[in-house]
């Protein structure tokens, strides 16, 4: 993180796309950090580069999206158990 950039909290809200290129930074560490060997995480890094304003695989968006509402269900649920 730099100066500029204020450590993020767990509570902090992104929306879809910035998550997506976010997950596309996370993958990136860590296929860099396993010394660019896993063929899998470099076959969604190229599917996921965003071109002509889509990832270079749209199915990995609709995998992305699906994700994303799970997420967003689990979150939910969650709350209504806590407040219910």
């Amino acid at each position: 993180m730099t100066d500029e950039s204020p450590e993020p909290k767990a509570t902090d809200r992104i929306t879809v796309l910035e998550g997506f290129g976010a997950m596309r930074v996370f993958l990136e560490a860590i296929w860099r950090r396993q010394g660019k060997t896993s063929q899998e995480i470099a076959f969604v890094l190229a599917g996921s580069q965003w071109m002509d304003g889509s990832p270079a695989d749209p199915t990995i968006w609709d995998d992305w999206v699906a994700a994303v509402r799970v997420s967003s269900l689990d979150r939910w649920e969650q709350k209504t158990v806590k407040s219910g």
